[in-house]
């Protein structure tokens, strides 16, 4: 129950304060609602991943209406679903107190980041894929024969028609480990590809292949430069030579850790019983005074503290060395050995899967650390584990103890730090008429006055923004007459941007909204400055700003200055293309 508990805790912390209202939020509201109201996907809606999120939540909006409680409730199914198969692959792994600790851990570590996390995911595809290869994972793994492994198949389904990338890596994975048994491939593989390959078809029908690369799923084939930006930056790749810096710091700090661990467990196998205890206990308590001077630093060591980078940095290349030489043991046909003898092929696979896109950059921020790295943290701790019982014979019995104390001290700090994220600063409520939600303090106060003068608007007015005003028109019930609900990098080429233009003058927004908000990642920042700039000259000449807020913003302000601004615009009946 220990993980439930600390996943309990962590959602009081953090309660309503999990939505960011202008990064991706838009279009995971949105995509739902309208085909909730009728429209179909890939054709009349831009959306790049598989059909499967959308449908579920356009299910939830036609259930509940528009309601972010409902909203949130179906990603906390999937959050908890994805938590109780990792506490079941952990307990494959380790013994129940450890399996607890390590899932505790992984929950402590990415389960409840901002923004992104799965409470109100960046992408709800995600979500569900990585949810559904864990439970994959955990019945492919079982002796339980045909009927496990028909219903892995049907998890296997779930990932491929909701992010059809991670579902082939999850084919792949299981695939291979079930190599000695070729009739599982069936239910773990052909049966799930052929059904998503019909589930793709049907929604494709009649949809020209170049629309479904531009606004579809099959954008995963031709992904933009931007978005292979976004891939590299996460995966760090970036500025390999910072991250790879910033790695040696990590793992100079962990070797440090781990020679206090055994320096500790080597005296006290040299102590009597007191005496050993009080080795350990001593040790315990510098780690905990490591970690408290980590999270409150003193004045004169806050700059030098700041620079050491999060220690789970360390574990997406580990993990993925491990599951190239599990690869090499698998194809030389011997039994794996050392410390993650206890981790089946099939988990460490997916694992350096989900290691791979997090790479160099592993760490405590969304979107993808939050769907990422709970797996490869079981698998870490596992190999922790592992590695202290086998060397506790030569440097002392007290090395796993003083192991699990260690990753208990981490899995406290890394609850305190979610603790300060969402309760050390002002957090300003924020009333909605689809849900209450938080917002730190200098984006509340803007977000609710354009929310205020929106709801004076006539209930048939249409809205639209840059980047992105989804969920103004999610929570007041505004449509949006574009058929995309972002305007980030690589959302637009040429022919799309062109297409945007043109529909401004045959179908014009009645508001449009603009946001202060930069693209991240995609090496463009700035919209109208960096992207789009045609698009964003065709909105200037068209429409003219009615309020700005806070109100003390600049009469000039642009996406890219220093300070927070949401800007609403009416057409400017004397611009182009308003005599039509």
């Amino acid at each position: 129950m220990a993980p439930y508990a600390v996943f309990a805790a962590l959602a009081l912390v953090s309660w309503n304060r999990w939505i960011e209202p202008y990064i991706d939020t838009g279009r995971e509201l949105m995509v739902p609602w309208r085909l909730a109201h009728g429209e179909r996907l890939y054709r009349d809606v831009h959306f790049h991943h598989g059909p499967l999120g959308p449908y579920l939540a356009a299910l939830t909006d036609g259930l509940a209406g528009a309601s972010l409680p409902a909203r949130t409730a179906l990603h906390g199914v999937f959050a908890l679903l994805h938590v109780a198969a990792l506490g079941m692959l952990s307990r494959r792994m380790l013994t129940p107190w450890r399996a607890a600790l390590a899932t505790s851990i992984a929950i402590a570590c990415a389960v409840f980041l901002r923004p992104g996390g799965w409470l109100f995911p960046f992408s709800f595809d995600t979500a569900i894929a990585v949810a559904a290869l864990t439970w994959a994972l955990v019945l492919a793994s079982r002796e339980s024969g045909a009927a496990a492994d028909a219903v892995g198949g049907a998890c296997i389904l779930a990932a491929l028609l909701a992010r059809p990338e991670l579902g082939l890596a999850g084919v792949a994975a299981l695939g291979l480990a079930a190599r000695g048994a070729p009739r599982r491939l069936v239910p773990l593989g052909v049966a799930p590809l052929a059904a998503a390959a019909s589930g793709y078809f049907l929604l494709s029908a009649g949809i020209p292949r170049e629309r479904l690369v531009a606004d579809g799923w099959l954008r995963v084939i031709a992904p933009p430069a931007a978005f292979q930006n976004v891939y590299r930056a996460y995966a760090g790749l970036d500025r390999p030579g910072l991250r790879l810096a910033e790695l040696a710091l990590a793992a100079t700090v962990l070797a440090l850790v781990a020679a206090l661990i055994v320096t500790a467990s080597f005296a006290a196998a040299r102590l009597p019983g007191s005496g050993s205890r009080a080795i350990s206990l001593l040790a315990t308590a510098v780690l905990a005074g490591a970690a408290a001077a980590r999270l409150r630093p003193p004045e004169a060591l806050a700059e030098q503290l700041a620079l050491i980078p999060p220690l789970v940095r360390v574990i997406a290349p580990l993990v993925i060395a491990a599951a190239a030489v599990r690869l090499v043991l698998a194809l030389l046909g011997r039994v794996p050995r050392g410390a993650l003898a206890a981790v089946s092929d099939a988990v460490l696979w997916m694992a350096a899967v989900f290691a791979a896109r997090l790479l160099l950059a592993a760490g405590y921020v969304g979107p993808y650390d939050a769907f990422f790295l709970p797996l490869p943290v079981v698998v870490a701790v596992a190999a922790l584990f592992g590695l202290a019982d086998r060397l506790a014979p030569v440097l002392g019995a007290e090395l796993p103890r003083l192991t699990a104390a260690a990753l208990g001290v981490f899995l406290a700090y890394r609850v305190a730090w979610t603790w300060g994220v969402y309760r050390g600063g002002a957090w300003d409520e924020v009333a909605t008429p689809a849900g209450v939600l938080r917002l730190p303090g200098s984006i509340a106060g803007p977000t609710r006055d354009a929310i205020g003068w929106l709801e004076r608007l006539p209930p048939e007015s249409t809205l639209a923004g840059v980047p992105e005003a989804g969920f103004f028109n999610y929570t007041l019930g505004l449509r949006n007459p574009f058929w995309l609900e972002q305007f980030f990098p690589g959302h637009l080429d040429r022919v799309g941007e062109a297409r945007a233009i043109a529909l401004l003058d045959a179908r014009p927004p009645d508001v449009l909204l603009r946001a202060n908000v930069l693209a991240v990642g995609e090496g463009t920042r700035a919209l109208g400055k960096d992207y789009l700039a045609a698009f964003d000259a065709a909105l200037r000449a068209r429409y003219r700003v009615a309020a700005r807020f806070p109100a003390g913003a600049r009469a000039d302000a642009r996406i890219g200055d220093p300070e927070f601004f949401v800007e609403l615009s009416k057409r400017d009946p004397s611009g182009p293309g308003a005599a039509r």
